[in-house]
């Protein structure tokens, strides 16, 4: 069990406003919602409904392209669980909705987001960093 995404979990949930879609389902079940892995791994990777709760409770959020060249490498496969592995932070990945090949992560923590920008890009962090 990932105490990480649980203690996240709770807090985002506390930040989010009155009235969001996620009022009436028991915290127990926003770990699968929120988690692309639910519980059982230590990867922080936001589903769809993670992102709207965190953008819900106005976290703040880097963006960075990622450079695919097809949409099916974003699927659970060597470079999602590559990135699992080297983010130590919650994140989403995601496609532009004007170009379908346009990928992009967005990462909920500054000093990671710096780290990556050190680096230059997102691809050069993931291979230069250990």
């Amino acid at each position: 069990m990932n105490s990480k995404k649980i203690l996240l979990t709770n807090k985002i949930y506390e930040h989010l406003p009155p009235s969001n879609p996620f009022t009436d389902i028991k915290k127990e079940k926003l770990l699968f919602l929120w988690w692309t892995t639910g519980r059982g791994s230590d990867s922080l990777r936001l589903t769809e409904e993670g992102k709207i709760a965190f953008d819900l409770a106005e976290i703040e959020f880097f963006d960075f392209p990622l450079f695919v060249k097809k949409v099916n490498e974003l699927k659970a496969n060597k470079f999602t669980i590559d990135i699992g592995k080297k983010v130590k932070c919650p994140y989403y990945i995601g496609l532009k909705t004007n170009q379908a090949k346009s990928a992009y992560i967005r990462m909920y923590d500054s000093k990671v987001a710096m780290m990556v920008q050190l680096y230059g890009n997102f691809q050069e962090f993931m291979d230069l960093s250990k």
